[in-house]
């Protein structure tokens, strides 16, 4: 979890600050399937784990190293055998961070 420098000193002082996201989190563990929008790079497939979703998008963690702001993936969440359908969603990358052992957490904005 990335933690500002204003969350630091909130959690240091024992107060708060203003949740400032639209929608409440839901925190969770479950496969997503995500590929790129863009034609040219229609054989890269990943299948990431989601950490978290609201109804306006989610983040999830993977190993593949080619996400970019601004990027449009197809998201298929839930993801897998035991899911009874498989909604697909376009989303947009909105937030990239890298993680400990060269995982990278990618945050999206569902634009349909």
């Amino acid at each position: 979890m990335t933690v500002s420098l204003t969350d630091r000193s909130s959690v240091r002082t024992g107060t708060r600050s203003k949740e400032t996201r639209r929608r409440k989190r839901i925190r969770l563990s479950l496969p997503v399937g995500v590929r790129p929008f863009d034609a040219r790079l229609i054989d890269i497939e990943d299948v990431a784990e989601v950490r978290d979703f609201t109804q306006d998008g989610l983040f999830f963690v993977s190993c593949m190293p080619h996400y970019r702001l601004g990027m449009r993936l197809i998201v298929t969440f839930p993801y897998g055998k035991v899911a009874p359908k498989h909604p697909k969603f376009l989303a947009t990358v909105v937030r990239v961070q890298e993680r400990p052992c060269g995982h990278y957490g990618v945050a999206v904005r569902f634009l349909l």
